[in-house]
């Protein structure tokens, strides 16, 4: 994605630079990944020193900073989308695959770090059982999978859908708590079965999304299309 993007900042078309006209993705953006970084390495330092609380609220704030990114990303895409369809569709693809995917799922793994965090802190500030902490988060994450699966397929399918790489991440992370040799306790039966949730999740997930990819397309060939000065006209139009 980082290499996508600064390949853009030598890229010209007729209108203007690539990475201005069509501003698929906006300043706000860069401005939000760069807050983003700076809270990365902020967490890293406060982690090293053992604070918890602190920590957690920085990931936590990691795991926001990445849901607007999404949001941006996706926006810009559905705006821009049709005449990079039309003209420029190796970048529409790679925004989708690169910028969309990459950035879900480091949310993805943001908002694992921050459960893993909250059940130390439930652990080892709150005081509270091992177990117990452990099967909060588990409860969490298990809650915001469901929750994102209908998200990205029934409220916003325009906007999520050729985003994949959430479930991947998920999977990853449960395969290795359930991959230990030691005796299994009640937190490896709940994480063996929402790893199974998640890889039926996911199954249903592709399967959706080439369905509708065959049958649904979002952008149909004799559509109109504006170029991207009449949209950024229209956007203005929009907000101001």
């Amino acid at each position: 994605m980082h290499i996508y993007l600064l390949a853009g900042l030598y890229r010209r078309r007729v209108y203007s630079w690539m990475y201005v006209t069509p501003a698929v993705l906006p300043y706000a953006f860069h401005v939000v990944l760069i807050i983003n970084i700076i809270m990365n390495i902020s967490y890293l330092f406060l982690f090293d020193r053992e604070l918890l609380l602190a920590s957690l609220i920085m990931s936590a704030s990691m795991a926001f900073t990445n849901c607007l990114l999404m949001f941006f990303s996706c926006y810009g895409v559905k705006v821009y989308g049709a005449w990079l369809n039309k003209h420029h569709s190796l970048d529409l693809w790679l925004l989708r695959i690169l910028v969309q995917n990459g950035v879900a799922m480091y949310a993805t793994f943001t908002s694992i770090v921050t459960l893993l965090k909250l059940t130390i802190v439930l652990q080892y500030t709150v005081k509270m059982n091992s177990s117990n902490s452990a099967i909060i988060s588990l409860s969490f994450l298990l809650a915001t999978i469901l929750i994102w699966f209908a998200v990205e397929n029934i409220l916003l399918e325009n906007h999520f859908r050729y985003i994949l790489s959430v479930y991947p991440v998920v999977i990853l992370v449960l395969a290795g708590i359930v991959s230990h040799d030691s005796i299994p306790g009640p937190n490896d039966v709940v994480s063996a079965a929402l790893l199974g949730v998640t890889c039926l999740l996911l199954l249903v997930r592709i399967s959706l999304v080439v369905w509708r990819h065959c049958r649904h397309p979002l952008y149909q060939p004799d559509m109109p299309v504006m170029s991207p000065m009449e949209l950024v006209r229209t956007q203005n139009q929009v907000f101001f």
